[in-house]
């Protein structure tokens, strides 16, 4: 897949946007399943920076094509779910821009409501605009973080009970930012600590500073309920071989883990793609001479993994008294390592070829898939390490 030409210089959007896609248009039809009313609030929605007049490069649309997707997908399961949306923008132009494409996307069972202003100071309108029980997946994607991304400033939304988030974490800036003096009472809450990480390499003070805000956002949640789960994924700079942002997913559902981690291992090759796409144009442009090789000959699957730490953790988590893997299992190792599914298969596979694991309920030829989580009705099949 290549990048769309109006997507051009802004690589990460097409990232970004076609995770939004393809997780919410799943997520989506298996809440319908169980609920007749959807709702929907894009707390900084824009348009910003759009390049198609019909907003299909913009959350906006993206959103408005998938609530029409989904609704007509349903209906043809004999289930009858209403959307609604909610988008807030402060800009005035963009605003303007926003009301006149929504009122000339009216679609029976979706509805759409457009406030203007600033999310901080909108924050009990949301609330009240959400009601007390529909489901509601709140899509929080500023251009900065200041007043949006502390937990102090979320902490309203996070209480809300049958809700879910995606927030885009800026952690470059925030990187660069934390070791400040100046910034020390921001970082405070968003962080809830500030340490001296300066001697941690850089993938290690990444992954500390992820790890300790996805632990904060889970710390606010409901108690009532399944335990809260969040997962993150980055999103690198088209040319720099830097994290710009991730993007943070957060739930309570085993289920909504493991969707959103198979949709975002699906957008790992879109997104080498769309880097190498943009490196290509970029060396081009230095260099004036045209590349003849594809981008394709640039983009190479990458092992993400260390295979033996994989193995480790699987005889890690295995005992010689059986047990079932299930969807829950497979959320809690996901959430843990913020590896891929695939990842886990790989060298389950392994460790079955060298005889030191075995699944009881593997029947037949098992070449990629050596676990099935989703079996028995997510309970899973029953595995265990062989005694050598």
């Amino acid at each position: 897949m290549q990048v769309p030409a109006n997507y051009r210089g802004r690589e990460q959007a097409f990232v970004k946007h076609r995770l939004l896609e393809t997780y919410l248009q799943r997520l989506f039809m298996i809440i319908g399943l169980h609920q007749q009313s959807i709702r929907y609030v894009d707390c900084f929605s824009g348009p910003w920076q759009e390049e198609s007049p019909d907003l299909q490069d913009t959350s906006i649309g993206i959103a408005l094509k998938i609530f029409q997707k989904t609704r007509e997908s349903l209906m043809k399961m004999g289930r009858e779910v209403r959307f609604h949306a909610l988008f807030i923008e402060k800009d005035r132009i963009a605003f303007q821009k926003l009301q006149g494409h929504l009122a000339g996307t009216a679609q029976a069972g979706i509805s759409t409501t457009a406030l203007p202003g600033d999310f901080y100071e909108l924050r009990d309108s949301i609330l009240g605009w959400c009601g007390p029980d529909d489901f509601t997946f709140f899509f929080v994607d500023p251009t900065g973080w200041k007043k949006v991304v502390e937990i102090p400033t979320l902490m309203p939304l996070l209480k809300r009970h049958n809700s879910e988030f995606l927030i885009n974490f800026m952690y470059d800036f925030l990187s660069r930012t934390q070791p400040q003096a100046y910034f020390r009472e921001d970082m405070l809450a968003i962080f809830g600590e500030v340490r001296d990480i300066g001697s941690l390499s850089p993938e290690q003070r990444e992954e500390y500073l992820i790890n300790l805000y996805k632990q904060r956002l889970k710390g606010i949640l409901p108690s009532r309920g399944q335990k809260p789960r969040a997962v993150s994924v980055p999103v690198l700079y088209p040319t720099v071989e830097r994290t710009l942002y991730h993007l943070v997913y957060l739930t309570r559902h085993p289920r909504g883990i493991t969707v959103f981690m198979d949709a975002s291992e699906k957008l790992d090759l879109v997104q080498r793609r769309a880097r190498a796409q943009a490196q290509r144009e970029d060396r081009e442009s230095r260099t004036g001479q045209r590349e003849l090789f594809p981008v394709s000959a640039y983009v190479h699957k990458e092992k993400r993994v260390d295979p033996a730490v994989a193995k480790a953790y699987w005889l890690n988590r295995l005992s010689s008294t059986p047990h079932n893997f299930g969807v829950e299992q497979l959320a809690d190792m996901l959430e843990e390592t913020g590896w891929f599914e695939s990842d886990f298969q790989a060298a389950f596979g392994q460790l079955e070829r060298e005889g030191r694991v075995k699944n009881l309920d593997a029947t037949g030829k098992r070449r990629t898939k050596f676990v099935h989580f989703e079996a028995h009705g997510n309970r899973g099949e029953s595995l265990k390490k062989e005694i050598l």
